[in-house]
């Protein structure tokens, strides 16, 4: 069997075992108790030298201006307004 046909194959049990997947794009809008609720784009990328491993990056979308949103509970004003003292 020469490389192309070697590579041809590879290819053929990979769709088989469903490691090439069409690329999708899902809109989400999350339910957050301090900002609302923003809009993300998550895309499913599948990691060609492990196929056990799927990324899925969450990207904001503008419409909800989501990303001044989800600045915000990372920032220091945002972490102070979620600490609160404890007994002891």
């Amino acid at each position: 069997m020469d490389a192309a046909q070697q590579v041809v194959r590879r290819r053929r049990e990979d769709a088989e075992r469903r490691d090439i997947e069409d690329a999708g794009q899902i809109r989400k809008e999350l339910d957050h108790p301090l900002v609302g609720l923003p809009a993300v784009e998550s895309t499913a990328m599948k990691v060609p030298a492990r196929p056990d491993l799927t990324i899925v990056p969450h990207t904001p979308l503008p419409e909800a201006n989501t990303a001044v949103k989800l600045e915000w509970p990372a920032s220091p004003e945002g972490r102070r307004g979620s600490m609160y003292p404890v007994a002891g």
